[in-house]
């Protein structure tokens, strides 16, 4: 189904009150308990070789896990479900620590700085905030990625043989009495298959691309305006169209300026999205599981990386394209966040 055009609208959104109610963060991804079948990349840490940040730098505070509201993550799977065989949920970002939010809001920051000499403190600041959402402390008035609330993806493709092959361990994985050695195997196993197998759909731009392209309803004006689309934007346009149907069915909310983003009803800019006059998540809390969850990723992530094993755990061999997030790819239309 085509999106709507005013899909994603979010105007007036830090006015929502919040009344917050206790929901913690769960993981996505490996070892994930009854989120493991959703498949992850940490772009601001760095965790693949496609990442920007892998080249240049991790941003400070950044995180190997992925983490959502626990809700967020049963929405996720039920997405997930609503995909036709041999597609896969492919996370980019979701919770964010205070500390990545600020890096992230400095690093564009800086740029336009060196860009734009000429620019007082007050209208960097300014200008920043239109893509990058300001670090905030304030309870009434968290950065969305802050409440564990919201979530960057794509969805990529697997051969069948591939995609069977990871179904297969994902019922493995799924045992309760399994060793941990052989958890571990099977999670090196199928982090390999997606590596050298999925290939992410084409969604017209990079993830992070900050251009007007990147807006959800992009192609979907264009043919509304009677302008007509290549073949390889039609394309795009029908993965887009195709992403937003098993979001929005799965409960989740659109962003009108990234195509990438959704949010929970439940954070104030996806209940401004859904018309609601209230949220319930604030700053979210990262708690002794989480970090533990955390601890025992990078452990392993470090240690396989320094085993020089042939299959380098950084290295994909499908295109997963990102971009680095930074004023030169910016509009003014959007608010980035």
């Amino acid at each position: 189904m085509p999106i709507p055009l005013e899909a994603g609208r979010v105007a007036g959104w830090k006015s929502i009150m919040i009344a917050p109610k206790p929901e913690p963060l769960v993981a996505l991804g490996p070892f994930a308990a009854g989120a493991d079948a959703i498949l992850t990349s940490s772009v601001y840490y760095g965790e693949h070789n496609n990442s920007p940040y892998a080249r240049q730098h991790r941003l400070g505070g950044s995180l190997l896990s992925v983490f959502v509201r626990k809700e967020v993550a049963k929405r996720l799977r039920a997405a997930q479900r609503f995909l036709p065989e041999g597609y896969r949920l492919l996370v980019f970002d979701a919770y964010r620590p205070l500390q990545v939010q600020n890096s992230l809001f400095r690093f564009y920051r800086g740029q336009l700085q060196r860009q734009r000499p000429d620019m007082t403190e007050d209208e960097l600041d300014a200008e920043t905030q239109k893509y990058v959402s300001m670090p905030s402390s304030d309870p009434r008035r968290p950065s969305p990625h802050s409440t564990g609330g919201a979530v960057d993806l794509a969805i990529v493709r697997l051969p069948l043989e591939q995609s069977a092959a990871l179904r297969r361990i994902d019922h493995r994985l799924a045992k309760e009495h399994m060793s941990f050695d052989d958890r571990v195997a099977l999670e090196m196993q199928k982090s390999a298959i997606a590596r050298q197998h999925a290939e992410m759909l084409d969604f017209g731009t990079a993830f992070d691309h900050g251009g007007e392209r990147a807006a959800i309803a992009y192609f979907e004006k264009r043919l509304a305006s009677g302008v007509p689309l290549s073949p390889e934007e039609m394309e795009a346009c029908d993965n887009r169209r195709l992403l937003h149907s098993v979001m929005t069915r799965a409960g989740m909310q659109a962003y009108e300026a990234e195509w990438w983003h959704f949010n929970a009803p439940e954070s104030q800019m996806g209940a401004a999205a859904a018309g609601l006059a209230q949220a319930t998540y604030g700053a979210a809390t990262f708690d002794a599981r989480n970090s533990a969850h955390e601890r025992l990723r990078r452990k392993l992530y470090d240690a396989a990386i320094a085993s020089a094993a042939p299959d380098d755990p950084r290295t994909i061999n499908r295109s997963w394209p990102t971009e680095v997030i930074g004023p030169q790819a910016a509009t003014s239309a959007s608010a980035r966040m």
